[in-house]
């Protein structure tokens, strides 16, 4: 007697098919790669930014600091520096017409500016320079000048740098604001109109 194998199939209608366990794996490894790159992407974006925007900052504080120092310079009746060294100074007192004096310190990568008026301070100022600047007030006694002398550190990148090495030189650019002392240059384009003469 034989029997008869049978075999029963079962349609399953509107249910996909499965997924393998390889095709996950591979789906997950995309989507950590493209998150990578994205986060690598925003990170670079949002150091690039903070630099740009540090960069603005100091050169709006120095372009200020700048404009300052030239117009106190101009109208001083005499300069006074930290024991009488007129070479390298971190301080710098300019006493200005109208028992006006206005003071200059350098510390660190900061300088103040102190304005007093009748002994008593009626303002005070804070300026920035980059990190790793060294900076000092002189005079130039025979050309009666006198100004701030800056060293700015600047990242010089050698060709190895480029090739992905870390090795990097620190080098220094000297930036000076020197100023005439007694002569306000807002007063320079001010002429005098000669009265006319008159003719019969």
């Amino acid at each position: 007697m034989q029997r008869r194998g049978f075999c029963i199939s079962i349609k399953q209608h509107g249910i996909p098919p499965g997924i393998s366990l390889v095709e996950v794996v591979v789906a997950m490894g995309i989507a950590s790669v493209l998150m990578g790159i994205s986060m690598t992407t925003m990170h670079t974006v949002m150091r690039s930014e903070r630099e740009t925007s540090k960069a603005v900052w100091l050169g709006s504080s120095f372009h200020r600091f700048s404009r300052l120092i030239r117009s106190d310079i101009h109208a001083a009746t005499s300069l006074e520096f930290l024991e009488g060294s007129t070479l390298s100074s971190p301080e710098l007192t300019i006493r200005k017409p109208g028992d006006e004096i206005v003071k200059y310190r350098i510390q660190g990568n900061r300088i103040f500016r102190v304005v007093t008026r009748k002994e008593q301070q009626v303002h005070q100022d804070g300026f920035f320079l980059p990190e790793g600047s060294h900076a000092h007030f002189f005079q130039r006694k025979r050309l009666n000048q006198a100004g701030i002398s800056i060293d700015e550190p600047v990242q010089a990148y050698d060709a190895s740098e480029q090739a992905g090495s870390s090795n990097n030189s620190t080098a220094l650019r000297e930036l000076s604001i020197v100023s005439a002392i007694g002569h306000d240059y807002r007063l320079a384009d001010i002429q005098i109109k000669q009265p006319k003469k008159e003719t019969n």
